[in-house]
């Protein structure tokens, strides 16, 4: 099943959007501002097609990392969810590693795996964040399903992919600000895939471009 919904994201009008013609010129002092890197079961393919889209959607300079194994084999004690915080040390691992990468450049892990604090706060994080390793880890298990548990549509899973990408750079790499509005793209606390199926990304893209929040 998974391997089915991976599959048609790449075809699906809201992660494959017309890419930009602009393209980035690689030169030895210019960096990635932002690596995508896809483990355990997220396809390299699909990272790649995310890396284009962020690109599209921020005008920040975004790539996608080759696969990359977690390191994270054992679940929480008594669980089926990962430990997040286990998946941050990625970030400062392929930052030695890639060329192209310098002390800006933040990464974001994909997993297909469920994950969660050690803490367990909650019963489940979709997301966590390390500011200061310069890495977010973004889980998109929950993010397969309906709330009935049943399989999502290609275009639901490529939405929500969209806006909690979107939410890790507005937060990490642009400052935004987190609102109490549920439709706008920083509503928090996202506490249900409802939260997320109820923000409307393209009218807060659109709102912080005229603000001047990010390129138009």
């Amino acid at each position: 099943m998974k391997r089915r919904l991976f599959l048609g994201a790449l075809s699906m009008p809201l992660l494959a959007l017309a890419q930009s013609d602009r393209t980035v010129p690689f030169s030895p002092v210019d960096s990635v501002v932002l690596y995508i890197v896809p483990t355990d079961g997220f396809p390299e393919q699909v990272a790649a097609t995310i890396a284009r889209q962020l690109t599209t959607d921020t005008g920040l300079w975004v790539k996608a990392s080759m696969w990359t194994p977690s390191g994270v084999s054992s679940p929480l004690p008594g669980t089926n969810q990962y430990p997040a915080e286990d998946y941050l040390p990625l970030g400062d691992a392929l930052a030695r590693q890639l060329g192209d990468a310098s002390a800006r450049t933040y990464f974001i892990v994909l997993t297909d795996r469920d994950i969660n604090s050690w803490a367990q706060n909650f019963r489940f994080q979709y997301s966590l964040h390390r500011p200061m390793a310069r890495t977010s880890v973004l889980s998109i298990a929950r993010l397969l399903y309906r709330k009935d548990g049943t399989p999502a549509s290609d275009a639901q899973i490529g939405k929500r992919m969209r806006v909690m990408l979107m939410r890790i750079v507005g937060e990490m790499k642009f400052g935004w600000q987190r609102t109490r509005e549920p439709a706008d793209l920083m509503f928090a606390p996202i506490m249900s895939i409802d939260d997320i199926d109820n923000i409307d990304l393209t009218r807060s893209i659109a709102t912080r471009r005229a603000q001047g929040l990010m390129r138009p």
